[in-house]
């Protein structure tokens, strides 16, 4: 009995969390569709303000993805997954790094060096009325 009411309460604990997470994404301007598609409305991020800004949005359709802005009113999904072993890169502030074997890419995905030898693969994205939707 003590065993299924920690159980119960360990379960009730994560999907309070997971709807806290979702609410504040929401707050900030990122939002979950239940068919796996993230919107991201860009006024509403800090980051997505200057060229060269970066805010990542976890896993899209199982993708872990980025939104770069690339310009003004201009924006680029990437695919995080270094082209070469599928590891996921990381944001050094100033570019992607993929942490297994150095490969490195610009921040807008261009690749600079290493053995991934092509750029970060974009994902699927469209802009409308100042909503990016992602996936």
């Amino acid at each position: 009995r003590q065993f299924l009411t920690g159980a119960c309460a360990l379960v009730g604990a994560g999907l309070g969390a997971a709807l806290l997470a979702d609410s504040a994404n929401a707050a900030t301007g990122i939002k979950r569709k239940k068919n796996g598609q993230v919107e991201v409305t860009v006024a509403q991020i800090p980051g997505l303000q200057q060229v060269d800004g970066v805010v990542n949005l976890g896993t899209v359709k199982g993708i872990p993805t980025a939104v770069v802005s690339t310009g003004p009113s201009t924006y680029t999904a990437l695919n995080l997954r270094c082209p070469h072993a599928g590891v996921t890169v990381r944001d050094t502030g100033s570019e992607w790094l993929c942490p297994a074997h150095g490969s490195q890419f610009e921040i807008d995905g261009a690749f600079i060096s290493g053995p991934a030898g092509r750029a970060l693969a974009p994902v699927r994205s469209r802009l409308r009325n100042g909503i990016l939707t992602v996936g």
